[in-house]
């Protein structure tokens, strides 16, 4: 392997190299695609897939590697779940972006919508029984974009959209903000337990989640894009309005810098019955989890009802991430999930959207910080942190949620994406539920 000076590592450069990386690790004979140990837009081949596919549109060649990608993704045996990240949606949905015509990866496409119509009805059916009980707890990974029903809706929502499906998530989304009665008062009906000591053995309470990955900003970013679709069902703005007004109530200003509003993650069902609203941290700036993703979903709901309110807090949320001297405290991974990747893509389609200069020449300079971060003698480029709990070692993978897939496909969209997209197409991004 050649090393590059660190002066060339400009974009267009950092991703040609992540891409014949790839294209190496896909067809070498000894692993092949058959190394990717899990399957989804996770941890998968799909995530691989996802950008040759999108580097194919100028690049015909790339479409056999495109094949044999979602092929090892089809034929792995070790699959686990369903979810728009974590399991089947994404291999679905990474062939409804290879797709150039509608004979494309058919048979994959319908045996994916049939497993999935099967898993959504499952879950929507044992939901609706624990809504009719009256027992509270909306289990995260049910709901969520991650793996939950959120998720599936944005893929039945993607050329070539199943509406059927669509209305089946909209209509259990909107019976989700239902209030639900727990503990000492009335809660928001997304009140979750926590997640499985195997998932995270350290946090045991019970929770109301804002994040965008796992928490109701997911659901509302979903809501609103429907609704702007025309894809609606009963009672869909008053769902669209509950989630939004209640993230609005959560939005804080953080009296220490005075550089303007943010989110926490997490509230427990004491601090949303408390009097006042209690002064929580802020999480890190990412989309999984902090403000960045929770103002994108809300500037989603301004959009599509006409809240020019919600719209101005989403962005003034994103410029204060970049004015807080300590805005991007605990950003240290590149990827899209909790790093700088992920960050640039948000600012880079609000930026868009409302035609900001400032949050534009934000959302470059993150796309110059990428580059510079870009390590030759690593084996994809941008290895990430251990997660001592769940992974000891760093991440350096050719993946898409937090590997260098979807770092490269950042780079590749320039730093402030199109604010629209073509009639049919399927941007890459919408697996973030951003569009």
């Amino acid at each position: 392997m050649t090393v590059t000076p660190a002066a060339r590592w400009d974009a267009d450069t950092v991703v040609a190299e992540i891409a014949a990386r790839i294209r190496d690790h896909a067809t070498d004979t000894a692993t092949g695609p058959r190394a990717f140990t899990a399957a989804g837009l996770g941890m998968g081949a799909s995530g691989a897939a996802l950008l040759l596919s999108e580097l194919s549109k100028g690049d015909p060649g790339l479409r056999t590697d495109v094949h044999a990608l979602l092929a090892a993704e089809a034929g792995f045996t070790g699959a686990k779940g369903s979810g728009l990240i974590t399991g089947l949606a994404g291999l679905g949905f990474a062939a409804k972006h290879a797709a150039r015509s509608p004979r494309d990866y058919a048979t994959v496409r319908g045996r994916v919508d049939a497993a999935l119509r099967q898993r959504l009805k499952a879950v929507l059916d044992a939901e609706y029984g624990r809504m009719e009980s009256g027992v509270p707890g909306a289990d995260r990974g049910d709901f969520d974009v991650v793996s939950g029903v959120t998720g599936l809706g944005r893929y039945f929502l993607a050329e070539p959209s199943d509406p059927d499906a669509v209305h089946d998530v909209l209509r259990y989304l909107v019976a989700l903000t239902e209030p639900v009665k727990a503990g000492a008062g009335p809660l928001p009906g997304w009140f979750s337990p926590p997640w499985p000591a195997a998932v995270d053995p350290r946090r045991r309470e019970w929770v109301l989640d804002l994040g965008l990955a796992h928490g109701v900003a997911g659901p509302l970013a979903l809501l609103s894009l429907c609704w702007t679709r025309g894809l609606r069902v009963p009672d869909h703005d008053t769902a669209i309005r509950r989630i939004a007004r209640w993230l609005m109530s959560w939005r804080q200003e953080h009296p220490d810098t005075g550089a303007g509003p943010g989110w926490p993650g997490t509230v427990s069902a004491d601090q949303e019955l408390a009097p006042a609203r209690p002064v929580l941290e802020p999480r890190r700036a990412s989309w999984c989890y902090g403000t960045p993703g929770i103002a994108r979903a809300l500037h989603l709901a301004g959009v599509a009802l006409g809240e020019d309110a919600w719209v101005h807090a989403a962005a003034e949320a994103m410029r204060a991430v970049f004015a807080r001297p300590d805005g991007l405290r605990g950003l240290d991974d590149p990827g899209l999930c909790h790093g700088l990747a992920g960050l640039a893509r948000i600012t880079g389609r609000i930026a868009a959207e409302l035609d900001d200069p400032s949050l534009s020449a934000r959302a470059e300079e993150i796309a110059e910080r990428l580059c510079a971060r870009f390590d030759p003698g690593a084996a994809f480029g941008f290895p990430t942190a251990p997660v001592p709990a769940h992974r000891p070692e760093p991440l350096d993978a050719p993946t898409f949620l937090e590997g260098a897939a979807g770092v490269a496909l950042v780079l590749l969209g320039g730093s402030t994406p199109p604010g629209a997209t073509a009639d049919g197409e399927v941007p890459w991004d919408a697996a973030l539920l951003l569009v």
